[in-house]
């Protein structure tokens, strides 16, 4: 009968405490020089899609990339006037210009997947808010809408509808079709659970509500919370939100969402004092 030899493999010794080290500093903040404060000029949008006008317009509105230095100054004047439109929101927004531009640089136009658009009224040529892609990813064929926010003039009249209407129709539509898009393949929106005008548009639109996902995220104190207590001895003292992630994907948009968003392009009408 023939033996088996065996071998046995010497343990690796552990790392002594002096050979690595974690250097992480969670209160680190980058910081910009000014003269990068407001991006290159031409400025570069850096996005990992490509724009498409045609899709993103109307006959009263469009969407432009956000360039700091014609929308930065509206959109702080905007965001320290009225903070209670970011309660829902991750974002918070900062005390000074500066802080925004900066916010603005790392966050949209240096990573790729993250694109943040300006609505334009055309009969007046008016900035009316703002409105955003992220998590966009080129090989997988998806995006996140987010950061829709509107100014005074331009909330209450069905704008919305129509921004995210054409987000959908950009991201969605086929190269290939009349009005050309992306071709994604999945769509998705985020709302606060206690966000009900949030998760209204998403379902008039055609988006279906995939999950609801509790304890999503820790949240500042000017935020709103899900309400419930947190358990003793938790380390973070910051309340918590739950969300709702609704979809759209390329075979709810061929079985329907397509017409559902050609058809609130088409019929809704705003006016909007910009």
């Amino acid at each position: 009968m023939q033996s088996t030899e065996v071998h046995i493999e010497r343990p690796i010794r552990s790392t002594t405490p002096s050979s690595w080290c974690n250097a992480y500093d969670p209160n680190a903040q980058p910081v910009i020089p000014k003269g990068q404060l407001y991006g290159p000029t031409p400025y570069d949008i850096n996005f990992c899609f490509p724009y498409v006008p045609r899709a993103l317009e109307t006959d009263q509105i469009k969407l432009e990339p956000f360039i700091p230095r014609l929308h930065g100054v509206a959109f702080f004047q905007h965001a320290t006037s009225f903070p209670e439109d970011f309660h829902f929101m991750r974002f918070t927004p900062p005390d000074t210009l500066e802080g925004l531009l900066t916010y603005v640089e790392l966050t949209y136009r240096r990573n790729p997947a993250n694109m943040l658009f300006v609505i334009i009224d055309k009969a007046t040529g008016r900035f009316g808010g703002v409105a955003g892609l992220v998590n966009c990813d080129a090989e997988h064929r998806t995006a996140d809408i987010a950061m829709g926010i509107a100014f005074r003039g331009y909330r209450g009249t069905s704008g919305s509808v129509l921004t995210a209407s054409l987000l959908l129709r950009y991201c969605m539509n086929l190269p290939t079709d009349d009005v050309p898009g992306l071709g994604l393949r999945r769509v998705t929106w985020t709302s606060h659970a206690s966000n009900p005008r949030s998760q209204g548009l998403a379902r008039a639109l055609g988006m279906r509500m995939e999950m609801e996902k509790r304890w999503s995220r820790a949240i500042s104190p000017e935020k709103v919370s899900n309400g419930r207590m947190l358990r003793s001895g938790d380390p973070c003292d910051s309340q918590g939100v739950d969300d709702l992630f609704f979809v759209m994907c390329f075979d709810d948009w061929e079985a329907g969402g397509q017409n559902t968003v050609a058809f609130a392009l088409a019929t809704v009408r705003y006016e909007a004092k910009l």
